[in-house]
């Protein structure tokens, strides 16, 4: 019997038998049949017992088997419906089985609905197909290998986002409708235990990057909803009602603090230190800066906010909205020294308080990391000055700038106190005494007509108390 390899699109190898060998010697031979097959007017028949033809039927012939139409004609290469089940006859007219067959879509009737729609025969011949109100989810056979496909009740292999009920989905809703995707991209494949970028329009986030958002879906292929810190692959995600999984800044309305999960092609939730832009909603000021920050967040995602934090050894500060401070502060802080209340960033001199414990002064500088809280001594730049600074290194107060006499130096919220350098000397008043003082900040003790810039003469006690002043030089009587 002469045969005829194929290869469909889905690599499905079979044979095709193109004409009956045996019942063609027959016709050809002239010989009659009482019953059986018989070729007429070009076209193959099945003659019943009683000499009808056989119609709208199955009748065999070998290993095959051929569909007879309602007028008694063989079908060729088309999809027959018998009962509630569905087969596809090639061009040979036989039954086929274990193959996928593309037919085109005569009964088009949306713009949404695809030209042709692809079937997958079983052994039996029977397309699947949904035959209940489940979803119809079956493995099937591909070039690539084995993999999911969703079925109509007409056996048709569906594509897109497919419904709870198993119904195609078309329009600007169904990313949110859909429970399923079959990846049109991917030969209609369902996407399982994977992610997918998909295409959404949303009115509501026209300033998103993307023009999609990312979905998860799990071993039954039904997209992630309404989940808070899944754990995929080692890594937190929150998902929404509509299975997007949320990207970017989210604050719950029962929570002071918020959590971030990264940018819009990760979502992912971030925990420990991580850099973004400020939430616009939450922060707008801080947003229109249009700069990153620093934040930190614990395990379950919760940003450090209005505290002073100890982060392995080294201690920070995080303002209202999480921003990690950096550069020198005043800080209002609350009775047990970690909560802050209320903070502003100090940029010029003119801001600096001037009188002793009028405020706590706090520097979070680049040593040994960028923001890390400053105890002891150290040197700030300024309007382009460099100030000598000291902060207290325990208690409550840890951290703040020293205030009073300490060594040899008088300290107001944390600054040295130092003279202008072309005066070399000046009295600074402290606690109701007069001090004198260098222009590197030493507070000059026991000494005897000292001269400043200007020509004046200096007496100071053991404290560095002035005891004279004078355009002369002081002498004993």
């Amino acid at each position: 019997m002469l045969k005829k390899r194929y290869k469909n699109e889905y690599g499905k190898r079979g044979i095709c038998v193109p004409a009956f060998t045996a019942l063609a010697m027959l016709a050809m031979s002239g010989t009659a049949l009482a019953a059986g097959w018989s070729m007429e007017s070009g076209n193959w028949h099945y003659i019943n017992y009683d000499g009808s033809y056989a119609t709208d039927c199955f009748k065999r012939s070998g290993d095959n088997y051929f569909y007879l139409d309602s007028s008694g004609d063989m079908l060729y290469s088309t999809i027959v419906e018998e009962g509630q089940n569905f087969y596809y006859v090639n061009s040979a007219g036989a039954m086929v089985s274990n193959e996928w067959r593309e037919v085109e879509n005569t009964d088009k009737y949306s713009y949404d609905e695809p030209d042709t729609w692809w079937y997958y025969l079983g052994s039996n011949g029977r397309a699947i197909r949904q035959t209940s109100d489940r979803t119809k989810v079956a493995t099937v056979p591909t070039k690539a290998g084995n993999a999911k496909f969703i079925f109509d009740e007409m056996g048709h292999m569906l594509s897109g986002w497919i419904s709870e009920d198993g119904q195609m989905l078309s329009g600007d809703d169904a990313w949110r409708e859909g429970t399923y995707y079959a990846d049109p991209n991917n030969g209609g494949r369902l996407v399982i235990n994977s992610w997918a970028y998909i295409y959404a329009e949303d009115q509501d986030n026209e300033e998103r990057d993307g023009d999609g958002y990312w979905f998860f879906f799990d071993g039954s292929g039904k997209k992630v909803t309404d989940k808070v810190n899944k754990t995929i692959n080692g890594r937190k995600y929150r998902f929404n009602e509509y299975g997007v999984a949320n990207y970017d800044w989210y604050q719950d309305a029962s929570s002071s603090s918020a959590s971030y999960y990264s940018e819009e092609m990760q979502c992912w939730l971030r925990t420990g230190w991580f850099k973004a832009m400020p939430d616009p909603e939450k922060d707008p000021e801080g947003a229109d800066l249009g700069e990153e920050y620093w934040y930190y967040a614990d395990k379950k995602g919760v940003t450090a906010t209005s505290q002073i934090k100890n982060i392995s050894g080294i201690r920070y500060a995080f303002d209202g909205y999480g921003k990690m401070l950096h550069g020198l502060y005043i800080l209002e802080m609350d009775e047990d020294g970690e909560t802050i209340i209320d903070g502003h960033l100090i940029e010029t001199i003119d801001e600096l308080p001037e009188d002793p414990g009028e405020a706590l002064v706090y520097y979070f500088g680049d040593s040994p990391k960028e923001g890390a809280m400053k105890t002891g001594t150290c040197t700030i730049l300024l309007d382009g000055e460099r100030l000598t600074y000291k902060f207290e290194k325990s208690g409550k107060l840890r951290g703040s700038g020293v205030n009073g006499i300490d060594g040899d130096a008088i300290y107001v919220n944390g600054r040295r106190m130092e003279a202008d350098p072309d005066m070399r000397y000046e009295i600074y008043e402290y606690d109701g005494e007069s001090y004198l003082i260098s222009s590197s900040g030493k507070i000059m003790k026991n000494r005897t007509n000292i001269k400043d810039g200007d020509g004046y003469y200096y007496c100071t006690d053991k404290n560095g108390i002035v005891t004279y002043q004078g355009e002369d030089r002081y002498k004993k009587d």
